[in-house]
């Protein structure tokens, strides 16, 4: 039994895999360093005009801001999510090359928001965009990063599906041909 499960987590865990994650939050965990050590907490440092900016805030709820002050429910909620999606990925049979990277964006992502939960008192966001006083919520790369893997998550799991339908009819045509039935 633990020898299957070796070799599954040793065929899904490549080292292109590790590296992606690692490469994600890397990048996000050095961004989240420079706006804490460059910027003012909500003071606005304008990069492309008003539509990209950059202002440091400390998240301590959920997406967008919600329910703030839950710092320790969203660390335990962050960990259990990052854990459910390595079970997820482990247990789902793909040959679709996309499905990784999808995994290896959100996982990457999740991880830099857990590593901020765990050593601060909440998340850092820095990026603001927006139109005059249109303005998406304050995120940080890690959130780019998920969201991104989440639209091409459904893409792999589109495709996913795709091949697998065509498994099924392939092994429903051969079995026919075998038996002689049309």
């Amino acid at each position: 039994m633990t020898e299957k499960i070796n070799t599954v987590i040793g065929k899904k865990f490549t080292q292109k895999f590790i590296a992606g994650v690692v490469a994600v939050w890397s990048m996000d965990i050095l961004t989240k360093i420079w706006a804490v050590q460059n910027l003012v907490e909500n003071q606005t440092k304008p990069f492309l005009g008003d539509t990209l900016q950059f202002v440091l805030r400390f998240n301590t709820g959920g997406i967008f801001g919600i329910f703030q002050d839950n710092a320790m429910f969203f660390q335990i909620m962050t960990g259990l999510a990052i854990t459910l999606l390595i079970v997820f990925y482990i247990k789902t049979p793909s040959n679709v090359k996309v499905f990784d990277f999808a995994i290896s964006l959100i996982l990457g992502g999740a991880l830099g928001n857990f590593t901020d939960r765990f050593f601060r008192e909440g998340v850092v966001d820095f990026i603001d965009m927006g139109i005059g006083l249109s303005r998406w919520p304050t995120y940080n790369l890690a959130d780019a990063f998920i969201t991104i893997g989440a639209v091409v998550l459904l893409y792999a799991l589109y495709l996913i599906e795709k091949e697998e339908k065509l498994e099924r009819e392939g092994v429903q045509k051969s079995s026919k041909q075998a038996t002689g039935k049309k």
